[in-house]
């Protein structure tokens, strides 16, 4: 097997969308490819025919999205792993750029993440949070990588047994991977995934909360971090920073600029929420937190 697609399915989700762009990637290649759909909650009906080569994993409920992930990472053959969230359907032509990638033996790659909700939808806010810097065309100086769209040799990844109880934190593994083996991620431009997840204030803000919390949490479990009374201290700065980043994302995109003025104060929520977590994280260093992130 050289390639396993591992996704992850978070909460009550349709998956529609995902399966039928896969289908259609499917269509256009005869490699032999498995994919393996981690997901919490019943999954639908009318989706649970599916394709031979796509398994299903059934996890408890409430289980993380990075649980999720490492679950379906785990259950993998392939040499090579891509993986995606089911709320972010690839693009046609995403598995033929995948696959030229693998036939240069690139050991690490990523591609973009665009924009499925319009500038006037609220749902667009998680977007510009989180994804806008992968918008096309990807930035040379980009140093981060999107967790629902990235490939990886499965020499790279953690044993099974981690991921499964730990989960998969692409952050971190990009870090380790960089400073032990000055190894950086390749950027794929015609490998694009559509975002498409859906958004509630109060649970968006919550699971900002959650996932600064958590990266407080397990930060210095990696080499080279700063002090962690340096990083205490630079949360108080930290939604600026992270604010600045978003509009210097979007700038250059009159729809995306237009949606970061439009929900201006919802992202500054945001920002406050993962800086507010990721303070809680350094102070009080209770990891069971991991455990709660979608």
């Amino acid at each position: 097997m050289m390639l396993s697609i591992a996704v992850a399915a978070k909460g009550t989700c349709d998956p529609g969308a995902f399966i039928e762009a896969l289908m259609r990637e499917y269509a256009l290649t005869s490699s032999d490819i498995d994919v393996h759909i981690a997901h919490d909650e019943d999954w639908p009906a009318e989706y649970r025919n599916l394709d031979d080569a796509i398994t299903l994993h059934r996890c408890v409920e409430g289980t993380s999205v990075l649980r999720l992930w490492g679950t379906a990472i785990a259950n993998s053959q392939g040499e090579y792993i891509a993986v995606l969230d089911v709320c972010s359907p690839p693009e046609t032509g995403w598995l033929k750029c995948v696959q030229l990638q693998i036939e240069h033996r690139t050991p690490l790659f990523f591609g973009p993440v665009e924009p499925g909700w319009g500038k006037n939808d609220a749902r667009i806010v998680g977007y510009l949070a989180e994804y806008a810097q992968f918008s096309k065309p990807l930035a040379s100086t980009l140093e981060e990588v999107p967790g629902n769209n990235i490939v990886c040799h499965r020499s790279l990844l953690d044993d099974a047994s981690g991921l499964v109880s730990e989960g998969f934190f692409k952050t971190f593994m990009v870090w380790r991977l960089e400073q032990e083996e000055s190894l950086k991620p390749q950027k794929c431009e015609d490998m694009a995934v559509i975002y498409y997840k859906p958004f509630s204030r109060k649970h968006y803000m919550m699971k900002r909360y959650l996932h600064g919390r958590c990266f407080g949490v397990t930060r210095h479990d990696n080499t080279g971090q700063p002090p962690r009374s340096l990083c205490m201290i630079s949360t108080l700065v930290l939604p600026i920073i992270r604010i600045w980043r978003i509009y210097r994302a979007v700038k250059k995109h009159s729809d995306l600029r237009y949606a970061f003025f439009r929900f201006f104060h919802l992202i500054v929520q945001s920002e406050i929420a993962w800086s507010y977590g990721e303070m809680a994280g350094y102070i009080n260093r209770d990891r069971s937190v991991c455990a709660q992130l979608d």
